[in-house]
């Protein structure tokens, strides 16, 4: 849920925990814009008509922002299908002297 302007504005008097993250919600077009902390600080002051957001809560915003991004919901094309794999017989080896004779275990120490 999006907060509002006015509620946003009493989170940064307050200096609330989550002020920071709201702040980067409400305004994540002027953060994906990529201009410098003193630029941000005023578009978002101008906005907001009080000078309540400072160097430190950008900085804060810009280190922390990746770990706030939704994820896009996964459509239909992008889901990954199992592949399932055929079974492979394994071969058995047979010695062809003892199928022949079946009092031969193929030992060299049997002899002796």
């Amino acid at each position: 849920m999006k907060a509002s302007k006015e509620q946003l504005v009493r989170l940064l008097e307050s200096r609330d925990v989550r002020r920071r993250r709201k702040l980067y919600e409400y305004y994540e077009h002027y953060f994906q814009q990529q201009h410098s902390a003193r630029f941000t600080i005023e578009l978002i002051n101008a906005d907001l008509g009080f000078a309540l957001v400072n160097r430190q809560d950008v900085k804060y915003i810009r280190a922390h922002c990746h770990l706030w991004k939704t994820a896009p919901p996964e459509t239909a094309e992008t889901k990954q299908h199992t592949v399932e794999k055929k079974s492979l017989k394994k071969e058995i080896w047979t010695n062809q002297e003892e199928l022949k004779n079946p009092i031969f275990t193929g030992s060299k120490l049997d002899s002796l």
